[in-house]
């Protein structure tokens, strides 16, 4: 096994058929993206592989997207897939990273003990000439017992809360370089251009380097060149909360496990003009 974070293709494929391996194929659109991936993902995955929808294992109460869902929507959907909080879960994503950190962070939060990524998604395992199969795939239902640990998601009222209180905390926004400015459209209609009052910008895309995570020296370089201070507690936020999960998962590689995500991210705070930013 590669590290705590991540495995091979040729890892994977060693282990395919271990009964405590589950793998999870969690991709996602981007928000300017009408790509149905569960649809893809019946016609091609990875032998095994479950689909986790990022927009359905969600809080369907509101109207902003793949907000997570309450503990107990997470476990009905979990138990399905015949995942419990012991087994190995290996996740993947088309290949460019972009929400399989979130699918991460989701069974992070709820309490699975063993996590991965797969490598270069399923574009690395199909470049490394491993087979594919199609169609749905069921496993015998399992028994998840989530620990939810609230303390690692953010919201509105807390985000408020710090900027009022002065509270020594550090906004990072993962959104690309012109968005984070103002200097290009936010890609969901309706939304305010800027940024919260004080936040850094790291690109999520900064972190990696063709859909694999660069080096520990590297990311840590790149948050300090952007003036993150790695003592200092942060909230991550993006444009819904998706590849906040990429510097969450960034930040923990580095060793800083003090980080919360905002989950509402831009696609709640650009929505209402009372709220203050910056540009």
């Amino acid at each position: 096994m590669k590290n705590e974070y991540f495995v091979s293709p040729q890892w994977l494929n060693e282990h395919l058929h271990d009964e405590n391996v589950v793998i999870v194929d969690a991709s996602a659109p981007m928000p300017t993206q009408s790509i149905d991936y569960q649809q893809l993902w019946l016609e091609e995955h990875i032998p095994g592989a479950q689909f986790f929808d990022l927009d359905k294992v969600a809080n369907l109460q509101t109207n902003l997207p793949h907000m997570l869902p309450e503990p107990e929507i997470f476990r009905q959907a979990v138990n399905k897939m015949g995942i419990s909080e012991n087994h190995l879960v290996v996740i993947y994503d088309q290949g460019n990273m972009f929400s399989a950190p979130r699918a991460w962070w989701t069974f992070k939060v709820f309490g699975a003990h063993h996590i991965r990524i797969l490598e270069g998604g399923l574009q690395g395992w199909q470049q490394s000439g491993y087979s594919t199969e199609s169609g749905k795939v069921a496993r015998s239902p399992e028994v998840f017992n989530v620990q939810f640990t609230p303390e690692k998601v953010c919201s509105q009222a807390q985000i408020l809360a710090a900027l009022h209180n002065n509270v020594p905390v550090q906004f990072i926004d993962a959104r690309a370089e012109e968005r984070f400015q103002a200097k290009a459209p936010e890609p969901r209609p309706g939304l305010r251009m800027g940024h919260l009052p004080g936040a850094k910008n790291v690109p999520w895309t900064a972190l990696m380097d063709n859909g694999l995570y660069k080096s520990v020296e590297e990311i840590t370089a790149i948050f300090r060149k952007q003036g993150v201070n790695l003592d200092q507690p942060i909230i991550t936020s993006c444009g819904s909360g998706m590849t906040a999960a990429v510097l969450v998962l960034g930040l923990d590689m580095i060793g800083h496990k003090e980080v919360k995500l905002y989950d509402g991210s831009w696609a709640e705070w650009g929505a209402d003009d009372s709220f203050p930013l910056e540009k």
